[in-house]
């Protein structure tokens, strides 16, 4: 009885198996390298940021003495929650990475079930493969970053969605505004989520227009009455209505050097502002100006720099900025390509009723797209690889079957 239980559940004991043997990894990466998982940049700021808010209760991030829009308040308010319990030493940065270890598994699991909703067990289990020891995977939890909260939220927003379609309510719809606003209070870029869901809706349910309409205003509805002490916080401090973050002018002027480089004959100089807010805005209008000029001087190849320079940026390499466990990047870049391979399922399923997989399709190409108007690299692209992954597994377990097919065939002719 017990093997053919086992049998009968053999894809849930191996993602057990999966997801347990990546959770021991990271915790063993995370024993082991303790504060050497810094890239020294951004994550500082995030941790000196989770201080301030924590003892002052002013929310800031690179200048200590002046209120922030530039970065949304989620993760710096998870972890000065975490710093409030257990204090700022060694022990709370552990804490917070190992509960960064379990948000990392959990999305693998999503990844599986989302694999095997569009296809099947087997694809689940190659895709939750995929990303149980995809190296960045493992190492971006030791990261104070918002990239493993996030990754986690987008795929369980992207598989609610996919499970509303067989039984859409109300309720349903408020839980799905729920993690569309604490995604967005991570990181602003999934904002216009909402569009491609309703979308998604529209093609494949053939749902009324009214109805989504409806589903629409019940999910921006939750999105406002949270949203809203952001609101008023931000008007507080600088005299008008900023909905999201104000961080979009340095990427954006970053953006506007082809390859990103910068010389002595192109670069711009500019006053910065009263404060970062202003100097924010002043980024803005060079980085259009800038823009503007480079068109008059060669439109077409400044239109290849953002549409494929910028996308090449964005997923030819891997996340994997520092060395650990000796692992290569080579090797790194190996797996990489491998998941990379799921654009190719993708244009398999061009030719197989496309319009079941638009939701995360849509959602790919629309983060390519953001990040394209303004500045695209690897560190970009990662929450995105474990929805790529789903359609890689789908692209080698279609392949393996063509195989398996084919020398049976010849097996059978051969006979």
């Amino acid at each position: 009885m017990g093997f053919f239980m086992f049998k009968k559940n053999y894809s849930n004991c191996i993602l057990a198996i999966l997801v347990g043997l990546s959770l021991v990894i990271k915790l063993v990466l995370i024993a082991r390298y303790k504060n050497l998982l810094t890239l020294g940049s951004d994550d500082i700021n995030y941790i000196k940021s989770a201080i301030v808010l924590a003892e002052r209760g002013t929310f800031t991030f690179h200048n200590y003495n002046e209120p922030t829009v530039f970065i949304m308040p989620l993760y710096p308010m998870f972890l000065a929650s975490v710093f409030k319990i257990f204090g700022y030493g060694l022990a709370s940065l552990q804490i917070v990475r190992v509960i960064q270890a379990v948000l990392s598994c959990i999305t693998i699991i999503l990844v599986y079930l989302t694999a095997k909703f569009y296809f099947n067990k087997v694809t689940g289990l190659i895709a939750a493969l995929l990303m149980a020891f995809y190296i960045p995977n493992i190492i971006t939890v030791g990261y104070m970053l918002t990239e493993t909260v996030f990754t986690m939220l987008l795929c369980l927003l992207i598989y609610l969605s996919l499970r509303f379609l067989s039984e859409p309510g109300y309720m349903k719809v408020t839980i799905l505004g729920l993690i569309w606003t604490a995604a967005t209070l991570c990181r602003p870029t999934v904002a216009l989520y909402p569009i491609l869901f309703f979308f998604y809706l529209l093609v494949n349910f053939k749902m009324k227009v009214t109805q989504i309409i409806k589903y629409g205003a019940v999910m921006l509805a939750v999105f406002s009455i949270i949203m809203s002490p952001w609101w008023l916080r931000n008007y507080r401090e600088y005299g008008e209505f900023i909905p999201l973050a104000a961080s979009s002018g340095n990427p954006m002027l970053q953006g506007t050097y082809v390859d990103y480089k910068q010389t002595p004959e192109n670069i711009v100089y500019y006053k910065l502002g009263r404060n970062a807010y202003e100097t924010n805005r002043i980024e803005v209008s060079v980085a259009k100006d800038r823009i503007k000029a480079e068109l008059n001087r060669d439109f077409f190849g400044y239109i290849r720099w953002f549409i494929l320079g910028k996308t090449f940026y964005l997923w030819n390499s891997a996340f994997y900025w520092k060395q650990f466990f000796g692992i290569s990047r080579y090797f790194v870049l190996a797996h990489h390509y491998i998941i990379l391979l799921g654009f190719l399922g993708i244009a398999l399923l061009l030719f197989n009723k496309i319009h079941k997989y638009v939701l995360p399709i849509s959602v790919i190409l629309y983060f390519n797209a953001v990040h394209c108007v303004y500045m695209a690299f690897d560190r970009y692209a990662f929450p995105l690889l474990p929805l790529l992954s789903v359609f890689s597994a789908y692209f080698i377990y279609t392949v393996y079957s063509l195989c398996k097919s084919f020398c049976a065939a010849v097996i059978k002719g051969s006979g």
